[in-house]
């Protein structure tokens, strides 16, 4: 038996998910039955890959997220419900919030290892998206991620995030890096809906 080919795409530049998304696309178009699990976005997030299953059949996504996680915050208050939200400003301007707490993103990264492990041999490409930062934010194992891997079969894996770890670098057959040299978010210019989620 063939086992599936390991796709990384890593590094401080953009274009991870970009990248990820565009194999997922070209297999589906071909004919192959695609899943996407998120471990940090949320269903609630108007992302715009979230609709990829209405205009691809084949390609369904899965955001098992709470949102951002934020270590680093600049402020920490608790709100009229009793939940600690977190804050922290963006370069170039901007804010990001945090209303989840670790053990909830803690959860949420474990469902989506789980919903990986469920469609390894359900499907012909699975992408594993911001695993590699889920890993680095220990809110999940090194080696459930390895043996997801192991387990792959006739799978392809595609993972993305910050950060791989040299284990996951060394099982992949194709690394991407993604370096940034330049980003709009350091002039101070906000994502656009369409061409950065």
């Amino acid at each position: 038996m063939n086992k599936g080919l390991i796709y990384v795409f890593t590094g401080d530049g953009k274009g991870k998910t970009s990248a990820a998304i565009g194999v997922g696309v070209r297999a589906a178009l071909s004919g192959m039955k695609v899943a996407m699990v998120c471990w940090y976005k949320s269903p609630d997030w108007k992302v715009s890959e979230f609709t990829l299953p209405k205009q691809l059949k084949r390609f369904q996504v899965f955001p098992m997220g709470v949102g951002f996680r934020i270590t680093n915050y600049e402020s920490r208050i608790t709100n009229k419900r009793g939940k600690d939200v977190k804050t922290a400003s963006l370069t170039g301007g901007g804010r990001v919030v945090d209303t989840s707490s670790e053990d909830e993103h803690r959860e949420a990264a474990r469902v989506a290892l789980k919903k990986a492990k469920d469609l390894v041999g359900r499907v012909d490409v699975l992408i594993l998206d911001e695993v590699n930062n889920a890993i680095k934010d220990r809110l999940i194992d090194l080696s459930d991620v390895v043996d997801l891997i192991t387990q792959r079969g006739k799978t392809h894996l595609v993972l993305t995030g910050r950060g791989a770890e040299i284990k996951i670098v060394s099982m992949a057959d194709l690394v991407t890096e993604m370096r940034k040299v330049k980003h709009p978010f350091d002039l101070g210019k906000k994502a656009i809906r369409g061409l950065d989620y």
